[in-house]
This record gives structure tokens, sequence and C-alpha cells, in this order.
């Protein structure tokens, strides 16, 4: 579960939520409260036919008891039967549209579900991901997102743009290393007619065409500093000049930009904190590998074939989750289509790591008995004890503290399972 979704007005009575009031004055703060803060919160309320300053007052006592517990929660205002409109007002958005209330909440719902499931896996760091993604559709500032090449930086951006407040707003794209320097400003900025040599007739520049909507600019990077200078001009006084143009054109554009460099020499300083309101950092894949079968499964589902991960050969499975990955989803999806054209993978990078890494600790294990006089013994029992210590600490939060699962998992008893996380500071 990334979200706890609360409906509150009879006409939302019966749809799929955690739980369910009739009314406004039937919600306790602390109740809200009492939530907790590990998983957010949707109010979904039917404002359609609620007095607009009892609504008024609500929202803002919500708002603000909400900035002094730091909870998160956050809501949909519904007011349906009415003329379509979409209004951003911080911790909660107003829908209007001539569908019933209920037909509203459900929509609403329901794309959050498909744009949630455009990223794939289970695995901790995707779980807590996909709750920010929840968030972020209450935040209309700026994104910056951290990650290496091949590991769906564009898709995030995307979903995070049809979550947004924006959802119903111009969405484009670029990517500032797949364009000539001397192509890219014109680009962004677009050109007046007679410009330079060559400009025949006026351009449009992305800048522009994404006004009231949102631009990602993959590997910002790679921008020269002189536009990164003008992109700050944007982010800053919300204007533009094309070139060959005296006069500056407003814009409102929501700039959600991407690199893999994080050297400090890369973005200029004042231009990374404008668009770093908030960084994300998609994880390497060989940081999730048990996302594998489910990112596996997906894309033979999506071309129509019955075969899933499970079915695989032993050795075929051992090799798709043994690979680190350098190029991330990317090679992964690479590798599927080489096990679909040949049924079998071939790529010569493929390597079984657990031999490699039992290479490394062997040679560990000398060095730490010929300096330290560690005996081998005790290198082996710390060794474990640490990779037991790791173990837990990822799947007793995957598995929601169920001490049952996480036994049968490890092949001990509850009771031993418990004594561990005694020993190792876990237990809560």
């Amino acid at each position: 579960m990334y979200y706890r979704a609360i409906t509150i007005g009879e006409s939302l009575d019966g749809i799929s939520a955690f739980e369910h009031f009739n009314s406004l004055y039937d919600v306790d703060f602390d109740y809200l409260i009492g939530l907790g803060k590990e998983i957010p919160t949707i109010l979904f309320i039917d404002g359609t036919k609620q007095l607009q300053d009892i609504v008024k007052d609500w929202l803002y006592a919500f708002t603000n008891i909400i900035l002094v517990n730091n909870n998160p929660i956050r809501v949909f205002l519904i007011k349906g039967y009415s003329q379509e409109f979409h209004e951003f007002k911080g911790y909660y958005r107003v829908i209007g549209s001539y569908k019933s209330p209920r037909q509203i909440a459900e929509d609403v719902m329901k794309k959050i579900e498909k744009q949630l499931s455009r990223i794939v896996g289970k695995s901790e760091k995707i779980v807590e991901l996909k709750k920010m993604l929840i968030l972020s559709m209450f935040y209309d500032g700026s994104f910056m997102i951290l990650g290496e090449t091949g590991t769906g930086k564009n898709l995030l951006a995307e979903t995070i743009a049809n979550l947004s407040p924006r959802w119903d707003k111009p969405f484009y794209s670029l990517n500032c290393a797949a364009i000539p320097d001397t192509l890219l400003e014109s680009e962004l900025f677009g050109y007046k007619k007679g410009a330079f040599t060559g400009a025949t007739s006026e351009k449009t520049g992305l800048i522009e065409l994404a006004n009231t909507g949102t631009l990602f600019l993959d590997e910002i990077g790679d921008m020269p500093l002189n536009l990164q200078a003008k992109i700050l001009s944007v982010t800053e006084n919300r204007e533009f000049f094309k070139i060959g143009s005296t006069k500056p054109k407003k814009v409102d554009v929501r700039f959600i930009t991407a690199t893999n460099r994080t050297e400090d020499n890369v973005l200029r300083n004042d231009l990374r904190f404008r668009l770093s309101a908030i960084k994300v950092e998609l994880p390497p894949l060989r940081e999730r590998k048990t996302d594998i079968p489910y990112i596996f499964d997906r894309i033979l589902e999506s071309k129509g074939y019955l075969l899933r991960f499970e079915s695989l050969p032993r050795e075929l499975k051992q090799r798709f989750l043994n690979y680190d990955y350098p190029g991330n989803i990317r090679e992964l999806l690479n590798m599927i289509e080489e096990y679909l054209a040949v049924n079998n993978i071939l790529y010569s990078g493929v390597k079984n790591n657990v031999e490699s890494y039992t290479s490394i600790l062997a040679e560990e294990a000398i060095v730490e008995n010929t300096n330290n006089g560690i005996t081998y013994k005790d290198f082996l029992q710390n060794l474990h004890k640490n990779i037991m210590k790791k173990i837990l600490e990822k799947r007793l939060k995957s598995l929601g503290n169920d001490l049952n699962l996480l036994s049968k998992e490890f092949g001990l008893t509850p009771r031993r399972i418990r004594d561990l996380l005694s020993e190792f500071g876990l237990r809560k």
C-alpha cells in the first residue's frame, strides 16, 4: 500500500477506501494525526453540496494542523456537476467536473494507480519512491532527478508531471546532451524571423510551448554554462527572450531536470539551488535486484508472452540476478530482448558476481589474518553476523514486520528471529 484513501461525503460511500466518513463534521483531526507518518493519506472530500464557508474553515484548520504536525496527509476537494476546473492550493487540490463526485474520485484513484504502476518493482527503495510520488501530487515546484544512465529518469519525470497539479497541461522534454550546443539555445528559446542567417521564419521554443505546463530537461549537466544562466533567468523572472527579440515574453513553466553527473562544476550553484527544491535519487538496478523478476514479467506481458520469470531455467534466472547491470534498466531490457531472440543470454559481460565477491572476501580474510591476527573463524563469524543483520533490516520492513513470514524466509523459528532482532537492536 502506497497511500491510504479516506472518502468523506455520502456520495463517496462504497468506494474502495481505508475509511469513510459521511460528513466533514465526523472527521476528527486527532484521528488523522494518529494515522502516523509511514504512509501518505489522501482525503477525497465531496464538496459539491457543502457550504463554501464551512469547507474553507475546515481546510484552513486542516492546513495549519498538517504544518504543525508534519503529517503526510493531503486532500482532493471534489466539486461534481460543475464546470471543468482544476485549482492547486498547496496541501489540497480542487477538481471540478460535469461528472458526479463519485466518478471524479474514482477517476483520480485510477489515474494514481495507472501512473504508479509505470514504476515497476516492490523493493524498499521503489516503495519509498512511490510514496514520494503520492506527496509530489501536491507540489508545484522544481524537481531534480539524480541517477545513473538507464535508470529511468525520463519515465519518472513523465510520471511526476502526470500526477502533478499540471497534469492536464503540456509536457515537453529535451535531452541536453543530444542537441549540439549551437542548436540548443534555439530549441529552448526559439527565434525571431531574420534573427540570423537561415532564420526564414519564426520558431517557437520549448519553453514557450510548455507554458503553463512542465518542461523536462534531461542531462542538464551537459548544458553550456551560458545557457544555464538564461534558464536561471527564466526561473527567477518568469520571462525569456527569443533569439533576435528585444521584448521579453512572460511564461509559467515548471522545470523537472535530471543528470547523471554529480560533480560540483557541471551546474552553476545558483541554478542547482533553483532547480533542486526536491531531489530524487533513482537507485541503480544492482541495488534493487529483487525487482528484476517483476520487470521481466512486465516486459513479457506487454509483448503478449505467457512466460514468467519463475518459469525460466535456474541457470538463466541466476544469470539475470547475478549480473551488476552497469547500463541499468536499459541493459536489462536488451538482455531480455536477446533472450527472446535466441532463447539464451550470450552477453559476454554476464558473470557470477557471487564468485567474484567470494574471491575478494577470501583475500580480505587473509589480509586481516596477516595484519591484525584475526582468525578465519572469527572473520567468517563477523561476516555472517553483518550479512544476517543487513538482510533482517531489508526484509523486516518489506514484510511489514511480519515475523512469521520472516522466519520462513530465514528457515528459523519466530522465537529465534525475535532474539536476533533484539541482538541487532532492530526490535521495535
